[in-house]
């Protein structure tokens, strides 16, 4: 949990941070040019996720789950505090913005396969009734890490807005790499899974991780979806509505973060509960019901958020995270339920990464070009129309995975054939 919460508290700490990271990177002589760029920094990083989905993937398919998620919690670490000690743009010239965005591909590849690394080892600790309460345990760490991004930069603003602007946001990256040490320290710590014992002691390890998580495309390509859909609600929520807040609805900075650290804590609890839901009635009918949400809830949140004020901003909010909480839990669980274990980190990782990738990363910026160019709600439209899209999929193709477990061992490398989109009983 401590490495996850990391990991969005990295995300939201930049999202939250990006018209003042524009000032202090970016040339000054074009405002709306230098928000724009340091979205795309910001999405830079999602394109390299998938090299570190397949490395750290691969890593824990072949080494152990623990090998590969203490390693990406250490590269977290280093690269974040890092950004808190660059130079600016006045000092440094073109090397700031080039410098940030290195630090932002280190987190990018340390991020490829922290979240499923971790939700794979929960799923083979777990019991086999309580998977949905504790992998969803681990995805509310998202919020967790979100929530006290948004105090921590709240209470730097609160202390002194001018030097808030000036320089004390850059101690809440060096927080954020001292808590990703806490996070290694812990993992350092952990034993290897019984799953992956198994496995290496049969020799049954997949040689090529990644190749064989291709082999079955189909199995992919709905998870992709699933995910791309999760990445577009959740990124639109940390990494474009912030800065919307701002620039389009007008609010000050303190009431965007006290909204938004309220409606991720809120969040935080209704993972927890959804995981639990999970675990009563199944997968599928939860994340049907946050796609559809979703689908009827983003327009009117982005209506909400543009009235100027404290609780509709909350409430635009909250429209937000009730579909990233039911989309998200279920989606995550039914993910490491079908995938097999001899490619279960690098195939999740590969799925979740690339869609967040190509529709996370690109939510902020898209986010705001769209504003740009077609108003406020188109935001809410374009999530809307993925949500349409996803249900569909969702619906046809994948599998219910309650009740049902995933065998410990699988046949040797030679032996190997597509697994279906059905658990193994």
């Amino acid at each position: 949990m401590i490495g996850h919460a990391v990991e969005s508290y990295d995300f939201v700490i930049y999202g939250s941070s990006a018209t003042i990271i524009a000032q202090h990177f970016f040339p000054d002589d074009n405002p709306t040019l230098a928000i724009l760029s340091a979205l795309a920094v910001y999405g830079i990083a999602f394109v390299v996720r998938p090299v570190g989905a397949a490395v750290f993937g691969s890593i824990g398919d072949r080494l152990g789950r623990r090998t590969a998620l203490s390693t990406v919690v250490l590269i977290m670490a280093v690269s974040t505090a890092a950004i808190a000690l660059l130079p600016g743009y006045t000092t440094a010239g073109i090397a700031a913005p080039l410098l940030l965005l290195c630090c932002r591909l280190a987190q990018g590849i340390s991020m490829g396969a922290e979240y499923t690394s971790a939700a794979s080892y929960v799923m083979e600790q777990a019991p086999a009734n309580r998977r949905g309460l504790w992998i969803s345990a681990v995805g509310s760490a998202s919020f967790i890490g979100s929530a006290f991004a948004a105090f921590a930069l709240l209470a730097l603003h609160s202390a002194s807005p001018h030097a808030y602007t000036e320089w004390t946001w850059r101690i809440a990256f060096l927080f954020g790499g001292l808590m990703a040490l806490v996070g290694l320290y812990m993992r350092l710590s952990l034993e290897e899974t019984s799953t992956f014992r198994n496995l290496e002691a049969h020799g049954e390890t997949s040689a090529s991780p990644v190749r064989d998580s291709f082999r079955n495309w189909r199995l992919f390509l709905v998870l992709f979806t699933v995910f791309a859909l999760l990445a577009v609600v959740v990124h639109n929520l940390l990494g474009y509505l912030p800065t919307y807040l701002i620039t389009t609805g007008g609010l000050p900075e303190v009431t965007v973060l006290v909204a938004g650290g309220t409606a991720l804590l809120l969040c935080t609890g209704l993972c927890i509960l959804t995981g639990a839901l999970t675990d009563r009635i199944g997968r599928k009918p939860v994340l049907i019901t946050g796609v559809v949400i979703a689908a009827a809830g983003s327009v009117p949140a982005y209506i909400l958020a543009g009235g100027g004020g404290l609780l509709t901003t909350l409430a635009a909010e909250t429209l937000l995270i009730i579909p990233a909480a039911l989309i998200g839990m279920p989606a995550t669980i039914m993910a490491v339920e079908l995938v097999p274990p001899h490619i279960r980190t690098t195939s999740t990782a590969l799925a979740y990464n690339a869609a967040y990738a190509v529709f996370g990363g690109t939510a902020p910026l898209l986010g705001a070009l769209l504003t740009q160019h077609f108003g406020h709600l188109a935001p809410g439209t374009y999530i809307t129309a993925l949500a349409a899209i996803a249900l569909i999929i969702i619906t046809t193709a994948l599998p219910e995975t309650h009740n049902h477990t995933t065998t410990t061992s699988q046949p040797h490398a030679h032996d190997r054939k597509p697994t279906s989109l059905r658990p193994t009983p």
